[in-house]
């Protein structure tokens, strides 16, 4: 009993938090934009392979006493190895800096990997240095280190991508770099070395569904919810298996929303309905075989 009404709350307060927020997002964490083609700054020179970024990113790595799994998701996630990346908010090349940044770093030609690699793992180190573990020089290159210090002298929030950026490179939230912890290794591949793993990267990527392509439903039923992505996962897969017979075929997607518990959002279950009327239904079934459920419209 104790913990069935420990879910309605944790449901209610996150069903609350959704029609404020209305933040959604698919089961994996957020990604970023596709990025913005630009010409080259050096048009003369041939594209980088996919090779010859993975030995610039284990080279810098091994220089810099960087975890070079770590890095290479960084770069990853930063422009999907396009060495002509460039985000809606003006960060340039395959490392990402912004323009005032790179002229901080003395980084001449950011769409150059073999300048802006080094730039970047010199950057990963001196914000580590700075912050203290891997986690948070991430959440710092995500974010700025002027974010990372006022979040961690006076609370409050990262900014959600920020949270979700930290959480897919390192396997952790950044709550758990605040706290002290360090990175822990988790090798791009356990069945592969470091270079053959990194020159798949680009091949997994290719296959995957950017997430502001999937459509959310209408409607929502709300299931569970929890700080951190894995429980909350674990709580959709007890459900699933419990109540077999109201959940089968349905799949689940996860919501970021704030709460005013913590520094960080949880993360919210929830299977989609295409109207009113088929989400109660499916509720009313939940709650007729003792299952917990809000129903709230996706916005």
């Amino acid at each position: 009993m104790n913990q069935f009404i420990t879910t309605i709350a944790v449901l209610a307060v996150a069903s609350i938090l959704h029609a404020a927020v209305g933040v959604f997002a698919a089961f994996a964490a957020d990604e970023p934009a596709p990025p913005i083609h630009a010409p080259s700054l050096s048009p003369d020179k041939p594209a980088p392979t996919v090779n010859r970024i993975c030995q610039l990113i284990e080279a810098n790595a091994e220089a810099h006493g960087i975890p070079k799994d770590f890095f290479a998701r960084l770069i990853w996630k930063e422009s999907r190895f396009d060495h002509n990346a460039v985000s809606p908010v003006g960060a340039q090349g395959i490392a990402q800096f912004m323009p005032y940044t790179a002229k901080e770093r003395g980084l001449a030609d950011p769409f150059d990997v073999e300048q802006a690699i080094p730039a970047s793992a010199g950057f990963l180190r001196d914000l580590k240095d700075a912050f203290g573990n891997w986690g948070l020089a991430a959440a710092a290159y995500n974010a700025g280190a002027g974010r990372v210090s006022s979040w961690m002298r006076a609370g409050g929030f990262l900014p959600l991508e920020t949270e979700d950026y930290v959480l897919d490179i390192t396997g952790a939230p950044a709550d758990d770099f605040a706290a002290g912890q360090e990175v822990v290794n988790r090798p791009l591949d356990p069945k592969l070395e470091f270079h053959d793993a990194c020159r798949r990267l680009p091949v997994i990527r290719t296959a995957t569904i950017p997430m502001s392509r999937v459509k959310p439903k209408p409607w929502g039923i709300q299931l569970a919810g929890n700080f951190r992505r894995s429980v909350a996962i674990n709580q959709w897969n007890r459900l699933r298996k419990q109540f077999a017979s109201v959940l089968a075929g349905h799949n689940p997607v996860i919501s970021r929303i704030r709460t005013p518990i913590g520094r960080r959002g949880i993360y919210a279950v929830r299977i989609g309905a295409d109207s009113r009327k088929e989400a109660d239904g499916i509720c009313s079934s939940l709650h007729a075989v003792g299952g917990a459920c809000i129903v709230s419209r996706n916005k």
